[in-house]
């Protein structure tokens, strides 16, 4: 009878290691360049802050029309501003008043 010796190839003990090093290198690199990896952490945090800027910028106008609503409630008008929002927004005056116009002011206003 005659035996065949069985000799590993070289080859065959660098398959384990050669897929490992694949998948390691496929997840390292979505570490870093993923969506979720550092660099997308840096786009989101960045977007964090332009997002947190104009939420401010909001809050600070949002504060600011309060305060003019507050002042065109019944309980607390005020028939000064009532009558100056009037003759701006509306260009209302009275027959017997004289109107000087200040166009740079009223550009100024409107912006």
């Amino acid at each position: 009878m005659i035996t065949r010796q069985y000799r590993p190839s070289w080859l065959r003990r660098l398959v384990l290691p050669g897929v490992t090093a694949v998948f390691l290198g496929y997840f390292g690199y979505h570490a870093v360049n993923g969506e979720y990896g550092m660099v997308g952490r840096e786009r989101l945090e960045t977007r964090t802050r332009e997002l947190n800027a104009e939420l401010s910028r909001l809050d600070a106008e949002k504060s600011n029309l309060e305060s003019h609503v507050k002042l065109l409630r019944a309980e607390s008008l005020d028939q000064d501003m009532v009558d100056e929002r009037a003759r701006i927004e509306l260009s209302v005056v009275n027959p017997n008043e004289v109107v000087i116009m200040d166009f740079d002011r009223i550009a100024a206003q409107k912006n």
